[in-house]
């Protein structure tokens, strides 16, 4: 799946239905957990304006969990294999509204002559499930190369991102404070919300629909040198269901409520401030539809192989050279809001038998400079096992990590 045009040198493959695959990725560029809940001496609030003051707009929140409901693949002839497919995914993405988050834990009064941006308001979250169908071509003994394409359904969009905006509190001529609010245009698109109650069932073509494409090719420099590279989710998703959008757009200052007392004519200041608001800054709620552009994916690696050699027969009762042992690097970026989220890896691969073989990374990225990773792979028979822990320091101090990320799954292979 990270590679339409990886080489397979099987005949099949079978997907343990829900267990074939399961992917889930935690990450916080902003702090660590300890940072809030350490035992020490400190209270909660001064600990949490630590973390506060040294929070970035460009820090964020991201959740993503997938999930093989089918999986199938099968050789079509000596060259060409071909996979089908249905997951289902989960992508939460929340970057921190630091201006937003310091006003409304101090208030406005330490901050006078400060603008505070709305713009730093940015956030996507996506539940829908992946239909899909591919294919990989060994065009000849150097090059092999890949699509796929895919279906998209999504039960739940939810997205703000390019708004604009400030809010400032400064002192005018009659020594009042006031509080205002510049060129406000924000938006928020969501849908699906409305049904929320058929969130997983529409995932299988009962959501909004869109159109995807993977490619990815594998090359061999010589025997020894290999380069991968593929782009994943070139695609975008068209909502017009249980679509609802909300937006602002306006100019406000507020000098406060002069408050009059008159017990034969009371006053309901707060109905004529919510007015005076709704007049000077229009909302509008539409049913519109709009495009989401899915969130696409950037991978290349580069794998030098060594020492011992050893002949797999594969398909058709061919035989192919393999190697004890390779190192090697590759680069994943992920498309943003904001901007790109990117990592680098370093690996050392070792196969300690024909049927059993581990990797270990250290990968650099937003996250931590230090992230250490394990993943093995098992043939027991026909049944393929693989498990990938991507930050091993996290399973023995999760208080002090900044992300986690698994991946395990159950497959029969026919060689």
């Amino acid at each position: 799946m990270l590679n339409p045009g990886a080489e397979t040198n099987f005949k099949s493959h079978y997907g343990i239905p829900v267990f074939s695959n399961f992917q889930l990725t935690i990450g916080n560029t902003g702090f660590q957990m300890g940072d809030l809940f350490s035992n020490d001496s400190r209270s909660f609030n001064e600990k949490f304006e630590k973390v506060l003051d040294q929070l970035s707009p460009d820090d964020y929140i991201n959740l993503n969990t997938k999930v093989d409901v089918l999986s199938f693949g099968y050789r079509y002839d000596n060259k060409t294999y071909i996979s089908v497919g249905f997951y289902e995914e989960l992508d939460l993405m929340v970057y921190f509204p630091k201006d937003a988050i310091e006003g409304l834990y101090y208030g406005n009064d330490p901050f006078f002559n400060r603008s505070f941006s709305i713009s730093q308001a940015i956030m996507k979250a996506d539940i829908l499930g992946v239909l899909h169908a591919g294919m990989s071509r060994k065009v000849d003994e150097k090059l092999t190369i890949g699509g796929r394409v895919k279906i998209y359904s999504s039960s739940l969009n939810v997205e703000t991102n390019n708004n604009s905006g400030s809010i400032t509190t400064t002192t005018n001529n009659i020594n009042i404070s006031r509080l205002t609010l510049q060129n406000l245009d924000a938006e928020i698109r969501t849908s699906g919300i409305a049904d929320s109650n058929d969130v997983f069932s529409n995932t299988l073509l009962g959501g909004n629909l869109g159109l995807g494409f993977d490619v990815g090719l594998t090359y061999h420099f010589s025997p020894q040198l290999e380069f991968t590279g593929s782009i994943l989710d070139l695609g975008f998703i068209k909502h017009s269901k249980n679509t609802r959008n909300f937006t602002a757009k306006g100019n406000y200052i507020l000098d406060g409520i002069n408050f009059e007392y008159n017990s034969d004519d009371p006053l309901d200041y707060w109905q004529q401030l919510e007015q005076d608001i709704d007049a000077r800054i229009p909302t509008e709620e539409t049913e519109d539809a709009y495009t989401s552009w899915r969130p696409m994916k950037l991978n290349a690696a580069l794998k030098y192989s060594f020492g011992e050699r050893r002949n797999k027969l594969c398909y058709s009762k061919t035989h192919k050279q393999y190697y004890y042992n390779s190192i090697g690097f590759q680069i994943h970026t992920i498309m943003r809001p904001l901007k790109p989220q990117f990592s680098f890896t370093s690996f050392y691969e070792k196969s300690l038998s024909k049927k059993i073989h581990t990797k270990f990374t250290h990968t650099i990225n937003d996250y931590s400079a230090a992230i250490f990773g394990f993943a093995t792979s098992l043939q027991v028979g026909k049944l393929n096992i693989f498990g990938v822990l991507d930050n091993i320091l996290a399973v023995t101090d999760v208080a002090s990590a900044n992300n986690i990320s698994l991946n395990f799954g159950f497959n029969i292979v026919i060689d």
